[in-house]
């Protein structure tokens, strides 16, 4: 649960990748508010700090009737940034849409959000995420924009994300976003012009199967037609969604322009400069006067009476990259509203320039034959255009009319075929893309020559090749090539390197996805080849890491068996686990290792921990032959504790006595194995413990792990002294050993049991001959014990 002081929290209403939003109670206020929340696995990371509070002191700067308003920022108990900002019950725009939204409430959307995008570009913002999601109706049906987590301030040029690298919402991103490339405000209005199609036929103007399909098309795509009884908003959505910024709407206040040209009906409600159709005795007198204000106006929202005419459409212009022919085969320009003639002159004159380039283009094509269409050169591949029969020249634009019928249809000269539409001269680049998209007109390839950057024609034929998956071959028609010649041309291109790195991702998901189905040869020939492609970008270390993680998971598994197999002393299963790490992993250091440690399972020498039943792990025992294996150290204080803690205090009824330095009449019963009256931490030798008690946690120890644990027999301490498992294994210490034979149940007969080595008080003895008899229920602070492990066979 999410707990910040002054909010009541009701309920979670949205999240994502970087934060939560939940509907609350501001209980100073008694108001109901939205409460955005930082996810916590963000909340580490600075840069998503940075970018989370970015949007908070944005929005809080931002006062304007159509952008989300904010009301605090802080962080919550949980140490989370959070802000609060206005709830908006009313939905959002897609579900509006989805459920079939009215024209006057898709202009009067449209327009609001407009009006919120002009008012941001004005202080610096651009938005860069206009989307149906990011649109919310207030409990007034105002629309509101919203998620400004990605804005960038274009006046301090603050970026939070790094330069190249595509942000936004895919469907709706421009042409400059999905390339990575530096956004202005009229990304924005591509946005809005997406937007705004999206509210007319219900779906995006470009789909794809994944987020580089539907990017690509933005990008490389033609503006897609709008239905028939849309075709009157066609002009304004060619201008917004032109691929070159310099050919959409300057600003947004030419957007609204061309929105009350599409939609004149609706004009007066959020223009201040457009005329109400409805007489003004008749207008009600209710009706709220516009503000004038274009950063602060808010939109009208009187109703306009249905059995009045709408007001005469206002001429939009036609996108800037409508061709000359396209201008010169028009229908007559409507009249021009008497509003004002100084805003009608720039039509006139206009009109004039196309008057004159149309009989430009009829003399030259009158004049001369047409030639053949000039071919480019691709920097890679030769481009060859299509051939073109001789037959019949183009017809030039005063040929395009049809002609009409004779009387005598006998006689009849037939129409001549539709004008050819014209194509950019960008497109006229290779004949299979020109033959796709319907053929190209003779003449026009002439009058528009085309012209070919190397850098860029590389880098596009890159990505197509790249989305039709040949990634490295066939060769001479691959992503790898065109992107690497592209890296020749400019070695720095983050276009290319970043194709390249897209090459090297797509190899590691085919190698995955091998892998899932059980391929493991085909898992290790896609990384190696997405390793070779990565080494044309010497400088990427990201990608080699990918790699490497890949690697990695899959190896994962392999070790966890192997690790099993090797406490099992399953040495076969424990090879072949950690061989199919290598496998996958060349280079793995715990699969190496383990391959090591598997070859000395059960052998002499071998080292091992058996688990107690809680989990913690025994003594470290070492193999001295196929049937014991002896602790490689005395039992030490916290071995023993826990012992005795487990109930090995109720051994013998009670503490006995413990006498210091073995001197005679020196025992005390002050003196225990916590306090010996020598001084040690709990990694030293437990002392001032008897036999008896030795002996019982030996048994302890074998119920807790399953084994058969005792002490030493004399012949093992002696092996032990003789240094065959180091001078350590002396200890500091005397031990106590089984001299009445191996095993528990032989020594319960004995009333004395022997004391080995030589201790911390008598250091000049010989380990091997200090031999002392003591009773069961003797102790000293200078004897200790060892444990012995026999091995199963």
């Amino acid at each position: 649960m999410i707990e910040i002081p002054g909010y009541q929290i009701k309920r979670e209403i949205g999240t994502g990748g970087m934060a939560s939003v939940h509907l609350a109670v501001q209980t100073s206020l008694e108001r109901e508010v939205a409460i955005k929340v930082m996810s916590p696995a963000l909340a580490a990371d600075p840069q998503f700090s940075k970018r989370f509070l970015a949007e908070a002191r944005m929005l809080a700067s931002l006062a304007h009737p159509n952008i989300v308003a904010v009301y605090d920022v802080g962080v919550t108990p949980a140490q989370l940034y959070y802000f609060s900002m206005q709830y908006l019950p009313g939905g959002d725009f897609a579900s509006r849409v989805q459920r079939g939204i009215e024209d006057r409430d898709l202009v009067l959307t449209l327009a609001g959000v407009a009006r919120a995008l002009g008012y941001a570009h004005t202080r610096g913002y651009v938005h860069r995420d206009v989307a149906p999601g990011n649109v919310l109706y207030d409990g007034n049906n105002n629309p509101v924009l919203t998620d400004f987590g990605i804005a960038l301030a274009t006046v301090t040029g603050g970026h939070v994300t790094s330069s190249g690298f595509s942000v936004g919402t895919s469907h709706y991103m421009s042409p400059e976003q999905a390339r990575g490339g530096d956004v202005d405000a009229r990304s924005d209005i591509y946005s809005l012009g997406v937007l705004t199609y999206f509210g007319l036929t219900g779906k995006p103007p470009y789909d794809g199967a994944d987020g580089f399909a539907v990017a690509y098309a933005h990008v490389f795509e033609p503006i897609p037609r709008l239905p028939p009884q849309h075709a009157h908003w066609q002009p304004l959505i060619d201008c917004a969604l032109a691929k070159d910024p310099k050919d959409r709407y300057a600003d947004i206040e030419k957007f609204l322009d061309a929105l009350a040209g599409a939609a004149p009906q609706y004009a007066a409600l959020f223009r201040d400069d457009v005329a109400p159709t409805v007489p003004a005795a008749a207008a009600p007198s209710s009706a709220r006067p516009v503000a004038t204000d274009p950063a602060t106006r808010v939109m009208q929202r009187t109703p306009l009476p249905e059995t009045k005419a709408p007001s005469t459409p206002k001429p939009v212009p036609p996108p800037a990259h409508a061709s000359v022919l396209q201008k010169s085969a028009s229908a007559p320009v409507a009249a021009v509203p008497a509003r004002s003639w100084t805003r009608a002159w720039p039509l006139l004159i206009l009109l004039a320039g196309v008057g004159l380039i149309s009989f430009a283009l009829l003399s030259r094509n009158s004049k001369r034959p047409a030639p053949q269409i000039p071919v480019a050169t691709a920097p890679v591949e030769a481009v060859t255009a299509a051939p073109v029969a001789p037959a019949a020249p183009a017809p030039t634009p005063a040929e395009n009319v049809a002609t009409a019928p004779a009387e005598n249809p006998a006689t009849a000269v037939p129409a001549p075929p539709p004008p050819v539409q014209p194509v950019s001269a960008m497109d006229v680049i290779d004949a299979n893309e020109a033959q796709a998209a319907g053929g190209i007109s003779v003449d026009l390839a002439n009058q528009y020559p085309t012209v070919v950057d190397p850098l860029e024609d590389s880098i596009r034929l890159g990505r197509i090749a790249f989305a039709a998956q040949r990634l490295t071959s066939p060769p001479g028609d691959n992503a790898l090539e065109r992107f690497r010649l592209a890296l020749r041309l400019e070695p720095k291109n983050k276009q290319a390197r970043q194709g390249i790195a897209d090459i090297t991702k797509k190899y590691i998901d085919f190698a995955e996805k091998n892998l899932a189905g059980g391929d493991a040869a085909q898992f290790d020939q896609y990384l190696k080849r997405a390793s070779d492609v990565i080494k044309n970008v010497s400088d990427d270390s990201d990608t080699p890491r990918l790699i490497a993680i890949s690697r990695q998971k899959a190896a994962a598994p392999y070790l966890d068996k192997g690790r099993a197999a090797a406490a099992a002393w399953d040495k076969a299963g424990a090879k072949a686990a950690y061989d199919k790490a290598l496998q996958l992993d060349p280079d793995n250091v715990a699969a190496r290792d383990g391959m090591k440690f598997a070859a000395t399972i059960g052998e002499p020498g071998f080292a091992f921990r058996d688990k107690l039943a809680d989990g913690a792990q025994g003594p470290e025992l070492v193999v001295v032959d196929g049937k014991v294996a002896l602790a490689r150290r005395d039992v030490t204080r916290a071995d023993f504790r826990r012992f005795w803690n487990a109930g090995g205090s109720r051994v013998g009824g009670k503490e006995h006595s413990c006498g210091d330095r073995e001197k005679w009449a020196s025992g005390s019963s002050d003196r225990t194995w916590q306090k010996p009256g020598i001084d040690q931490d709990d990694s030293q030798p437990v002392v001032c413990v008897s036999w008896t008690e030795a002996n019982a946690y030996a048994q302890w120890l074998g119920h807790e792990t399953g084994k058969r644990y005792r002490l030493l027999s004399t012949n093992e301490f002696d092996r032990v002294a003789g240094g065959s498992l180091g001078s350590e294994a002396a200890g500091n210490v005397r031990v106590w050993v089984d001299n009445c034979g191996v095993g528990a149940k032989a020594s319960e007969g004995c009333g004395t049991n022997l004391a080995k080595g030589r201790s911390w008080a008598e250091p000049t003895l010989s380990v091997t001959a200090s031999n002392t008899f003591r009773g069961n229920n003797a102790a000293q602070n200078t004897i200790g014990f060892r444990v012995a492990r026999d091995l199963e066979k």
